[in-house]
């Protein structure tokens, strides 16, 4: 199962929004081996180069179980629970799972590397 999503942090509480994205990362990289790929990128400006406000998620699941066991994580839960205060747009209940069937892809060794803070 693929996700992509796109999210927009409030202004002034990206600090928090992005701490709630790492903690859902940590937690997905520890406790839930079905969590095959896991990837936000901050969106850059066209005009400056710099961060938006803008967060775009790529996520792989092993399968329906695994997608459900990130989704009771309690990680998750807090980025549910603080959604309103932290990202703009509708709620994350209403954000749509799907499979896709892969028509191309590689990836050469290392092109995955965890970001750094």
């Amino acid at each position: 199962i693929t996700t992509i999503a796109t999210f927009e942090m409030r202004k002034g509480r990206e600090a928090r929004a992005l701490k709630l994205v790492a903690d859902v990362k940590r937690q997905a990289e520890r406790e839930q081996p079905g969590t095959l790929v896991y990837m936000v990128h901050r969106v850059l400006s066209k005009q400056s180069g710099q961060p938006t406000r803008q967060l775009y998620f790529y996520e792989r699941y092993r399968n329906e179980a695994a997608l459900q066991a990130h989704l009771k994580s309690s990680s998750w839960k807090r980025v549910a629970a603080e959604w309103g205060e932290c990202f703009t747009g509708r709620s994350p209940a209403s954000i749509s799972f799907f499979g896709v069937k892969r028509l191309a892809a590689f990836a050469r060794k290392g092109a995955i590397p965890s970001a750094r803070r």
